[in-house]
């Protein structure tokens, strides 16, 4: 008979809650941008605005390092962790992540707020969908970690 600690049952659900909280955080800051902000402007300059490069530069370097540091950091689990070092290592991958993704959002709002660029909100909630795509779930946790049966049974 196989007995469950809380850490391996709270595991996938930390994740969860702290992955909803993260999206539903930004998704309040866009609604805070776009009804609070000066709206938006279609039409605009860009002289002397060095953000119409930084934003996509930022959001695009997020969404690569997010995707290959979390490849990165999955292989870097070793097989043979029992299953709680490999669920705080997964933990610790999906976090990077999500901060990777939520980083260039955010800047992305900011500047939407400060000057109303479609450009910039259109960034920021391209970046805010794909993280909300990212939502943690047993069966990918599963599946990434590649557990064997009895570390299935135990999760």
């Amino acid at each position: 008979m196989v007995v469950l600690t809380t850490s391996q049952n709270m595991a996938i659900k930390t994740l969860t809650i702290i992955h909803a909280f993260l999206v539903l955080s930004l998704a309040a800051f866009a609604a805070f941008t776009f009804f609070g902000g000066p709206g938006f402007v279609n039409e605009f300059s860009m002289e002397n605005d060095i953000f119409i490069y930084i934003v996509p530069i930022v959001a695009m370097v997020g969404y690569f390092a997010s995707k290959y540091l979390y490849s990165r950091e999955l292989t870097a689990i070793n097989a043979s962790e029992d299953l709680k070092t490999k669920l705080a290592l997964y933990q610790k991958a999906n976090i990077l992540k999500f901060a990777l993704l939520e980083g260039p959002a955010f800047l992305a709002f900011l500047q939407f707020m400060s000057n109303g660029y479609t450009l910039y909100f259109t960034i920021g909630t391209t970046l805010l969908l794909y993280l909300a795509m990212q939502s943690p779930t047993k069966a990918k946790a599963i599946s990434e970690l590649s557990l064997k049966d009895t570390e299935q049974k135990e999760l």
